[in-house]
């Protein structure tokens, strides 16, 4: 019996982008949905049930970590793992490990155009996260991640 293809909602504004990830996620046996505005991505995610994700930050419509918020505030949409991919972390500065705290949530992050095979991993292990219960380790959000994150959201850090 074949394994039905885990639905990964794509949320990116740049068509090109999304093209790019659906073929990549179509290697990776997963299903792409596509979403281009921040303001279609709750009904999306309500209505076609993701297993995970895939957002940037910076959408014409709206900001991708207060989704991200909105999504996790949702009773129905809460356990759905987000994994940003973006501009606002710089390719130098990937290193396959960054992530945003978002309500005491890690949410991984990669800078975009992605390392592929990376990406297919952290989709598969955040997916198995949140289908065990998060009975798996989260990831840890480094001391340098945590600058960042809130350098970004204009919070001094300490």
């Amino acid at each position: 019996m074949l394994k039905k293809a885990k639905k990964i909602l794509v949320v990116d504004d740049d068509p090109d982008h999304q093209k790019r990830t659906k073929e990549l996620l179509l290697k990776g046996r997963f299903k792409a949905i596509p979403c281009l505005i921040a303001k279609e991505c709750l009904d999306m995610a309500l209505r076609e049930r993701p297993d995970a994700i895939l957002m940037d930050v910076i959408l014409p419509d709206g900001d991708g970590k207060e989704l991200a918020r909105q999504l996790m505030r949702d009773k129905q949409t809460a356990g759905i793992p987000i994994i940003f991919a973006t501009n606002t972390v710089g390719l130098q500065e990937d290193k396959g490990d960054e992530s945003f705290e978002i309500d005491g949530k890690i949410c991984r992050a990669f800078a975009k155009p992605f390392h592929k095979e990376k990406i297919l991993s952290v989709l598969r292990k955040e997916i198995a996260r949140a289908q065990s219960g998060g009975e798996l380790p989260q990831p840890v959000l480094r001391k340098a991640d945590k600058r960042r994150a809130t350098k970004k959201e204009g919070i001094p850090h300490t």
